[in-house]
């Protein structure tokens, strides 16, 4: 049936709509609080109900920076009217940048300048900012210094009014040169740029010779924070399937994210030609700010009907598009944490080879990864809101996080691909029993060998690692996870094996609602803040490692425990001094305690 299912929706699936969607979500600056994400919106939520999902709604909440929703800050409205830099030396005008013209130049939470703008003297800035004389003047900032995390608080302190860069500039397709996204805390004295690399080659050599920025920055306030949400209802109550996609981002963010949104837009339009085939869940569909957004659904679904609000599966879609050749992103099932199986899991691999088996004439991999919670699906691990989730991505994108991220990147086969995915997927999970029980045993039958073969070779890489222990670790791992997905199929066919206790002191959680790794930070002392910084600038798997440490702190393992159950899901041994500093930097935070099994 799943392969039938597929079929359909490939030929019922509106690509030239959906492409066409994506378009016009890509020409406006979608910063998570601003009047551009509120015009995506109407968009959206118009469409949407052109598609003819029912209970069309677009949900503003303030847009303050007040704590709202658990520890999630609602952000803080800004929308850039203008934002130009000058650069003037010897009477002449060296360089000249707006906004308006090249995407993603100015950084987000920018300062507005004085009425009429800044003039202000360029100072080059290397290792320590504490060793300039910033004040009044506008500084110039290489790699090294930015990926410093303390760097614009530094300069604040310093009285720098703002600084200029080239460090995230990315090369795009043809060799030409993009800036890449700067962001900034929220009312941050300070403004930025972003430039390209041969922008700032024509400023340095004049730096020597007295070159003056020239700023001006109007920002407008007065937007709140837009969520789109619509449902295509099912016909019995509770257990609702979710599809979700962040509409921020600076534009164009064709496949980050106007492609996830636009998919959204698909899928609704093949399954609403599903019609005929009914699923009997409803399932329901939310456009907003990246987190913030389902953060502030969830939390008012929880308020008002507690866990009965959750939904019963979840497929977040983000960065659906990318042409595999030129963004070097191959198809991603990002799957949930493993603690927690779900038959979502095999459902999605299945659909997913099934779409790629039927476009096969088009290149293109894809592939199943482990939990890193990079986007709103992680929002669902956390066991205080814990829902079966999966993202279906693209990563990593070459382009990601530029002004390269461009329709020119994206591929209709791979929205279509991704869109069909979802569509299959959101109807198998909203239509419980309408798969027969040997087609589900199949399904999960052929998933158990795969992730069996798949720890094989894995194991076999790192037999030497204690004299082979982590390897025989993980065998027994993977045959646990799969004696449980095979109880879900066949309830009472596993045997579940009584926990194991706690090695040494436990680690509890201290926080409410979703962990948030950006408030913990915030909670952390400024070195320890910088540090963590660090170690995520360093290598972004840092963050996934915190996150899944975070999830399984709940007052059931010790140190060692955590990090090894996370070790043997990511399928991957964990460098230990990295491991020991997340830790610490999570129990440092207030977070989490380190406490005897027995504290309460």
């Amino acid at each position: 049936m799943p392969s039938e299912l597929v079929s359909r929706l490939l030929r019922a699936v509106p690509i030239d709509d959906v492409m066409r969607s994506l378009a016009r979500i890509a020409e406006h600056d979608r910063y998570q609080a601003s009047h551009g994400i509120d015009d995506a919106a109407s968009v959206v939520a118009q469409s949407a109900r052109d598609l003819g999902l029912a209970d069309v709604t677009v949900s503003r909440f303030p847009a303050d920076g007040a704590a709202r929703w658990w520890s999630f800050r609602a952000p803080v409205s800004w929308t850039p009217v203008v934002a130009r830099l000058e650069v003037w030396a010897g009477g002449h005008r060296a360089l000249q940048l707006d906004h308006a013209l090249q995407p993603f130049s100015v950084a987000t939470y920018s300062a507005a300048t004085p009425a009429g703008g800044v003039a202000a003297r360029l100072v080059k800035v290397q290792g320590a900012p504490r060793d300039f004389d910033v004040r009044g003047a506008v500084a110039v900032v290489g790699r090294e210094e930015l990926a410093r995390g303390d760097l614009p608080a530094e300069l604040a302190r310093l009285g720098a009014l703002g600084f200029i860069t080239d460090a995230p500039a990315r090369t795009g397709a043809a060799g030409e040169e993009h800036p890449g996204r700067i962001e900034l805390e929220p009312h941050s004295p300070l403004f930025a740029f972003s430039l390209t690399r041969a922008q700032l080659g024509r400023v340095r050599p004049l730096l020597d010779a007295g070159a003056e920025a020239r700023v001006l920055i109007e920002v407008d306030a007065s937007a709140s924070m837009p969520v789109v949400s619509g449902v295509l209802p099912g016909d019995e109550a509770g257990g609702e399937v979710w599809l979700t996609a962040h509409l921020c981002h600076p534009r164009p963010g064709a496949n980050d994210n106007a492609s996830g949104v636009a998919a959204l837009l698909g899928v609704a339009a093949a399954l609403r030609a599903e019609r005929a085939r009914s699923p009997r869940r409803s399932i329901r569909f939310f456009w907003g700010p990246e987190f913030l957004g389902v953060a502030a659904v969830l939390h008012e679904r929880m308020a008002s009907r507690g866990r009965a609000g959750l939904p019963s599966a979840v497929i977040n879609v983000d960065m659906a598009g990318e042409d595999q050749a030129l963004c070097g992103s191959p198809f991603l099932i990002e799957r949930g944490p493993d603690f927690r199986p779900s038959l979502l899991v095999p459902f999605a691999e299945h659909v997913v080879g099934e779409v790629f088996a039927r476009t096969a004439a088009h290149p293109g991999v894809w592939r199943a990864i482990p939990f890193a919670g990079f986007s709103d699906h992680a929002l669902f691990a956390d066991p205080s809101t814990a829902s079966a989730a999966v993202q279906l991505c693209h990563a990593p994108d070459r382009f990601n996080h530029s002004a390269a991220d461009t329709l020119d990147k994206v591929s209709a086969v791979e929205m279509a691909r991704t869109t069909v995915a979802a569509s299959a997927l959101a109807w198998m999970m909203a239509s419980p029993g309408a798969l027969a029980v040997p087609m589900v045993e199949r399904i999960v039958g052929d998933w158990c060998a795969s992730e069996l073969a798949a720890a094989h070779r894995v194991a076999s890489r790192f037999e030497g690692l204690q004299a082979g222990e982590w390897s025989r670790r993980l065998l027994r791992h993977v045959e646990r996870s799969n004696e449980a997905m095979r109880a879900l199929v066949q309830p009472g066919t596993g045997s579940e094996a009584p926990a194991a206790p706690a090695r040494g002191r436990v680690i509890r959680r201290r926080w409410s609602g979703p962990f948030n790794a950006r408030a913990m930070a915030a909670d952390l002392p400024a070195d320890s803040r910088a540090a963590l910084t660090r170690l995520i600038a360093a290598d972004k798997q840092n963050l996934a490692l915190l996150l899944n440490f975070a999830i399984r702190a709940d007052g059931s393992r010790g140190r060692e425990d955590l990090v090894d159950e996370t070790s043997l899901a990511l399928g991957r041994p964990i460098e230990e001094g990295v491991a020991r500093g997340l830790v610490d930097l999570l129990l440092e935070s207030g977070w989490a305690t380190e406490d005897s099994p027995s504290d309460d």
